[in-house]
């Protein structure tokens, strides 16, 4: 997995590539560390480049929905398909993320 943070005043887009796995696990903390230093209102996951992802991948979107929730900023995936969007949509993290 890479990221790419995008920021336009309070809106930040991340930019997602490769697959989202356990092993992202402290690359994906990276992420969510340099998101709330920015503080944004708005983000969006931007997932068109990713294949795959795994339960620890979907877990690691909750806890980006859990800090989003406590941080007072919106967090909504876009992009998602193939497995990834099967993946969303059978843990209901689709409806969650407002995909």
């Amino acid at each position: 997995m890479e990221y790419k943070i995008e920021t336009n005043d309070a809106d930040a887009r991340v930019v997602f590539t490769g697959d989202i796995t356990f092993s992202e696990n402290v690359s994906f903390r990276q992420l969510l560390k340099d998101l709330s230093e920015k503080h944004i209102t708005n983000c969006v996951f931007d997932l068109s480049d990713v294949g795959m992802i795994d339960s620890a991948g979907l877990g690691m979107f909750l806890i980006a929905k859990e800090q989003a929730d406590t941080g007072n900023w919106k967090l909504s995936v876009t992009g998602a398909h193939g497995h990834v969007a099967s993946m969303l949509k059978l843990t209901k993290l689709s409806d969650l993320l407002q995909a």
